[in-house]
């Protein structure tokens, strides 16, 4: 399916959550979840990233761990965009999900309705 960069096609909850994301490369960087939906979430690197290591449409593995669940949500994906808006800011990536299976919905919607 077509990235579907003019709207979302899933309301976003405020969550503040830590996570931990994995790229193509191996690397892992941690995280804060500024908000999250069933289509994707925005996320702060708390790490300085290389610009070169995150790629728009590179994917990634989202991994949050949440004391209502049982083990790490780990979510598969890509990265949908990414900005700086200033300098002094840490960098945001907006995520899209790539659900595979209906366990990670619905420990996504586990998570959301807490």
């Amino acid at each position: 399916m077509p990235a579907r960069d003019h709207f979302r096609a899933h309301a976003r909850h405020r969550v503040d959550l830590d996570g931990r994301l994995r790229v193509g490369d191996g690397a892992t960087y941690a995280v804060k979840l500024r908000d999250m939906g069933l289509g994707g979430a925005c996320v702060e690197l708390m790490d300085a990233a290389p610009p070169s290591a995150l790629d728009v449409e590179g994917p990634i593995a989202l991994e949050v761990t949440a004391p209502i669940l049982w083990d790490p949500l780990i979510v598969p994906g890509k990265v949908a965009w990414l900005r700086r808006i200033k300098p002094e800011r840490r960098l945001r990536l907006g995520l899209r999900f790539e659900l595979r299976d209906v366990g990670t919905l619905r420990a996504i919607v586990k998570l959301l309705s807490a």
